[in-house]
């Protein structure tokens, strides 16, 4: 198939030589098959980004340091610290 693809005529009926499109499937077979496989690595290494846990922890997180201050809020408004203790 790719060789009736890229030997078709163009211009004044010249003809790719056959050598030539062999090598064009050597290279493209060798390069092709592995194009895609830093893109599917990089998906699944950051797997938790895609699926949202890293955008719940961060709400969690977020929440837990809201609740921290408010409770801090309610204590002692004097501040400073008891370092004679």
């Amino acid at each position: 198939m790719a060789n009736e693809f890229i030997n078709r005529p163009f211009g004044f009926n010249i003809k790719v030589p056959t050598k030539t499109i062999k090598q064009v499937e050597k290279t493209a077979g060798g390069t092709v098959s592995g194009i895609w496989e830093p893109l599917f690595n990089f998906i699944d290494e950051n797997q938790n980004v895609f699926t949202g846990d890293v955008s719940r922890q961060i709400a969690k997180f977020n929440a837990m340091q809201y609740n921290i201050g408010a409770a801090l809020r309610e204590g002692n408004t004097n501040g400073g610290f008891d370092v004679k203790g």
